[in-house]
């Protein structure tokens, strides 16, 4: 919690500096959210193992259950291939056709199963946050269409919950450490529709690699969807 702390206050910092001692008509305020595909084979194979383990392929879970057990309200865990990116920060014109952003994102998802034995309520949750800056860099093809790339760095938790005595051993609650950096480039389309404002969208491909306490070294890499607004001071 203290390090999310300390990297959303230094995010805010930063951009209420640079904006407050720049030239009024260099800087835009920037703030919007994305969609983004992930692969994260590990996490993803961690769920299918805990899903093929203890879930036979009619969904019912593997384990020796008294005579008479009943299994209901049966739901397995999904895949975790998408998740949201929101985000705020400050935009500089460098040069006529160069400018540079700096932004605070926050990265956040999670997927969750559970039945139901013996009355008894089984669940299976792994969530994951991750707080950090992106440094990016635009080149404007033109008023509206730019190409752009950049880096990002982050931390945050991973939450592994399973609950329910037919886990045995693997019953936890467990937060874990992650440390990632992100490499992206894209294409952005930028339109005003009032003065001051403009609307944004963008098309990019981000590959991030994560450092799990839990599992090592993570892999993700997919297509993100875009869309914000900017303000021109």
């Amino acid at each position: 919690m203290k390090n999310k702390i300390i990297v959303l206050m230094m995010a805010l910092l930063m951009v209420g500096l640079v904006a407050g001692n720049a030239a009024a008509s260099e800087w835009e305020a920037i703030g919007g959210m994305a969609i983004t595909e992930v692969t994260l084979d590990k996490w993803n194979t961690t769920i299918d193992d805990l899903n093929g383990g203890y879930f036979d392929e009619k969904g019912k879970i593997l384990a020796k259950l008294p005579p008479g057990s009943s299994i209901d309200q049966i739901e397995k865990m999904d895949n975790i291939d998408r998740v949201p990116i929101v985000y705020l920060g400050a935009q500089k014109a460098l040069t006529e056709q160069w400018d540079g952003t700096i932004r605070y994102e926050y990265i956040f998802g999670g997927v969750e199963g559970s039945s139901e034995i013996n009355g008894i309520k089984h669940t299976g949750e792994t969530d994951v946050r991750l707080h950090g800056l992106a440094f990016l860099a635009d080149y404007n093809l033109n008023d509206r269409w730019s190409l752009g790339g950049g880096l990002g760095f982050y931390r945050g938790t991973k939450n592994k919950k399973l609950v329910g005595p037919y886990f045995g051993k693997l019953e936890q609650d467990n937060d874990y450490d992650l440390d990632a950096v992100s490499y992206r480039l894209g294409v952005a389309y930028e339109r005003s529709f009032a003065e001051n404002w403009n609307l944004n969208a963008a098309l990019g491909y981000i590959y991030m690699e994560i450092d799990d306490q839990d599992e090592g070294n993570v892999y993700s890499k997919g297509f993100s969807y875009s869309l914000g607004v900017g303000y021109n001071f």
